[in-house]
């Protein structure tokens, strides 16, 4: 009975040992699997936002950071989001560098995602290069001269364009040009011919005789159709001229005498640009041109005879402002003998006097009536007459100079004389 009984003991006591066993067991072998997962869990989200969220948003948006070139700022990108992986999956440092040596799985994964990313620029520029597209096509600030860029995925070497323009659809301009892919921006590889404006101009583009362009590159490798140069830029003959002329008025004994209000000088303006649907011409920031204007008496007796202006359309960068309009100013008896921004704004140009009126405006824009040649009353004609180089346009206003019944003058817009 003791003999069975020691047995029994020793055989409980086994049992109940590998039963203790199996159990530990049980519970190691999970844990040890839900924390494997649970590891490579974390480096994805972390390589997700630390790695590849940085490298897409520089890939795609990169290229309207003007300040910083993408070959200095992928790198940098890369590095720091390598540096923030690095410390955020504490990954270690290897033995030889004082550490206790790099977790291989971790390692592993995140190596072969940065290993993938730098990889996938040069996979696009392999399967895309070679492929030709349209870049930019755009005038200098002058308007002299239209630039086109034309972009080459990871391509170089050079090329030859068959260019053809045409105005409302009748051909202005035919050539062949050689153009080589040798420059890089932000958006590739890309190379730039240019055309002189002077070589296909012939008329207007507004309102309804657009230019277009048409480019074969190699023969017909790539073929771009129907480009729309920009309309406001060929647009350079004046068509349409306007004219006014407003009295400067004064109450003052020293001016008008006897009298209780009269004219103490005029404000001349021309309009001067492309016709419109109004009375007063459309602008015309690019156009060359000068004009004459006279103001007279009963269409015989100048009593006003304005010094040449001459307007150079379009920004100059030898002066640095944009349509710069000059005369001579006679000493100051007509202004400074400059003026910038003519067409940028609208079509009138002021002809400035040596004196001001704020009435009227700012500046020196009155001609006082002691430097007219002629004051006498009667009926006034405003001329203006311009001429672009291949049209000359005039216009004339009238204005009746008198005085009233109250002891004062008058000067009024009339039809005719």
């Amino acid at each position: 009975m003791s003999d069975g009984g020691l047995l029994q003991k020793a055989t409980n006591q086994r049992s109940d040992n590998d039963a203790t066993n199996e159990l530990v067991a049980a519970t190691i072998i999970p844990d040890s699997q839900d924390s494997d997962m649970s590891s490579l869990k974390d480096v994805a989200i972390t390589l997700s936002y630390g790695a590849v969220l940085p490298f897409f948003v520089v890939m795609w948006f990169g290229v309207y950071l003007d300040f910083i070139s993408l070959t200095i700022l992928s790198p940098l990108v890369m590095i720091s989001s390598l540096a923030f992986v690095w410390w955020k999956l504490n990954l270690g440092l290897p033995a030889f560098a004082g550490g206790n040596g790099l977790d291989m799985k971790k390692s592993f994964a995140i190596f072969s995602t940065y290993i993938l990313l730098l990889g996938i620029p040069l996979l696009l520029a392999t399967i895309l290069v070679g492929d030709i597209s349209l870049g930019d096509v755009s005038f200098d600030d002058s308007g002299d001269e239209l630039e086109v860029k034309i972009r080459q995925n990871g391509g170089s070497g050079s090329h030859d364009a068959s260019v053809t323009l045409y105005r409302a659809g009748s051909e202005v301009f035919s050539n062949d040009i050689q153009f080589d892919i040798d420059r890089s921006d932000g958006f590739g590889e890309y190379g730039i011919f240019t055309i002189a404006t002077s070589d296909f101009y012939s008329g207007n583009a507004l309102p309804s005789s657009e230019y277009t362009m048409d480019i074969n590159i190699d023969n017909g490798d790539t073929v771009i159709q129907d480009i729309v140069l920009d309309s406001l830029v060929l647009s350079r003959d004046v068509t349409s001229v306007y004219s006014t002329a407003k009295p400067s008025m004064s109450e003052s004994s020293d001016d008008c005498g006897s009298m209780s209000r009269c004219v103490s000088g005029i404000s001349l303006s021309a309009y001067i640009g492309i016709s419109s649907l109004d009375s007063i011409p459309g602008a015309l920031p690019y156009a060359d041109y000068s004009f004459t204007t006279t103001l007279s008496l009963d269409g015989n007796s100048v009593a006003i005879e304005y010094p040449t202006v001459t307007v150079e359309g379009g920004s100059s960068s030898t002066i640095g402002v944009f349509g710069l309009a000059t005369w001579d100013s006679m000493g100051g008896k007509y202004g400074g003998g400059t003026m910038s921004n003519i067409g940028l704004y609208g079509s009138e140009i002021s002809l400035m006097g040596s004196e001001s009126n704020i009435e009227i405006g700012e500046g020196n824009i009155v001609i006082p009536k002691s430097d007219w040649s002629e004051s006498d009353y009667g009926c006034y004609t405003l001329s203006v007459s311009v001429n672009d180089g291949t049209n000359e346009v005039n216009y004339e206003s009238y204005y009746l100079y008198d005085e009233s019944e109250s002891s004062e003058e008058s000067w009024t817009n009339v039809n005719s004389c």
